[in-house]
């Protein structure tokens, strides 16, 4: 049974609505004022609430608002009831994140109609989440074991010639069966957390309310000092320092910095990985006209043969048909989520023993 909030000042009305729902099996709950209804509402936690606008010390818009703080209207169908019928009522409504509106005088038919509809969305909402998150879990179950048995194995093979041949071994031989220990393990940590973050990621774009919470953000991430920084600290990770080119123009885009970091550590971390020494990387950043954000990475290094690139762009990181390029695809996959997340766009290009291009275009902050 379906429990609904009525939150209505005026108790024939409300009474009149309760009795209504009551004959169509719909257990009902009523709040004579917003400050009651806002705490029934938390305590409860109705499958709809149908709310008065026009109300003493706190009308309808503020009840929302209230409710928003307390993310209780995430996921709960919100119908105003009003006798008002402004064009600008409605539209300041809708902008709070109601779901509909009812003008009073509404029938029987009316309100069991508009509450008949918000109640299938939801459920369509939920079975289309669930649904997503089973099809997530046979990805986990299908490919976890897979991408984690290479170091896995390196670590269980190591610890057996250490168990049995240790008293044999030479401190030299020791040393590098340790050393093989230690990097499978680093590698299982960094493919774990990067596993790990794939899926905080798809999480959130598969869920429109957290996806809409973050993009009505108004970020101020600056790019340049990102850049300086960690670009740097990649290159010299591996020794590089002087096959690195940068040539940046601040900019200001719509992502947390934290994210923007993210982006620029796989991007470059795959740059580099696949390119080799003397083999120049360089990040270019621009302002275009339509007030978008221009990134370049250019990896003059052997380039991604046109099928390979394919593969590449379209890999999804339970795909097992690209072990040579373990890390490049997940990687990818990560960045993708990210733009996806903020409305951003991805290119790649690449030229066979000359250089791959992916140019990021990302919203101004």
């Amino acid at each position: 049974m379906y429990k609904i909030l009525v939150i209505e000042d005026e108790i024939n009305i409300a009474k009149n609505i309760k009795q209504i729902l009551d004959l169509s099996d719909y257990f009902t709950i009523i709040a004579d004022d917003g400050r009651t209804g806002i705490e029934l509402a938390k305590e409860e936690k109705p499958d709809l609430i149908l709310c008065d606008v026009m109300m003493p010390n706190l009308d309808g818009y503020q009840v929302l608002m209230e409710l928003k703080k307390y993310k209780i209207i995430d996921t709960i169908p919100f119908i105003f009831l009003t006798a008002k019928s402004d064009r600008l009522d409605f539209r300041k409504g809708m902008e709070l994140g109601a779901d509909d509106y009812l003008a009073k005088p509404f029938s029987p038919e009316e309100l069991l109609k508009a509450i008949q509809i918000r109640l299938k969305k939801q459920a369509k909402i939920k079975e289309n989440n669930n649904k997503e998150l089973r099809e997530l879990g046979l990805k986990i179950q299908k490919a976890f074991p897979h991408e984690l048995y290479t170091p896995l194995n390196g670590m269980i093979l190591s610890a057996n010639l250490l168990k049995e041949y240790a008293d044999t071994m030479s401190i030299e031989e020791i040393k590098e069966m340790a050393q093989t220990l230690l990097e499978s393990s680093q590698k299982l940590h960094n493919i774990s957390e990067k596993f790990i973050l794939y899926l905080y990621l798809e999480f959130i774009t598969n869920n429109p309310h957290k996806l809409n919470e973050i993009r009505r953000q108004n970020y101020k991430c600056l790019t340049k000092s990102i850049l300086l920084t960690f670009a740097k600290i990649q290159a010299q990770k591996v020794d590089r320092e002087n096959d690195l080119i940068l040539d940046l123009e601040e900019m200001t885009i719509n992502m947390a910095e934290t994210d923007f970091y993210k982006i620029v550590t796989e991007l470059l971390d795959n740059s580099f990985k696949f390119s080799k020494d003397g083999d120049k990387i360089k990040i270019l950043t621009s302002i275009n006209d339509e007030n978008f954000c221009n990134l370049f990475i250019i990896n003059e290094g052997k380039g991604i043969s046109p099928k390979k690139l394919k593969e590449v762009e379209n890999f999804i990181p339970f795909n097992q048909s690209l072990d040579h390029y373990e890390g490049f695809g997940m990687g990818l996959a990560i960045v993708k989520k990210i733009l996806e997340i903020y409305q951003g766009s991805m290119m790649i290009e690449s030229f066979a023993n000359r250089q791959t291009i992916v140019h990021i275009m990302l919203p101004q902050g």
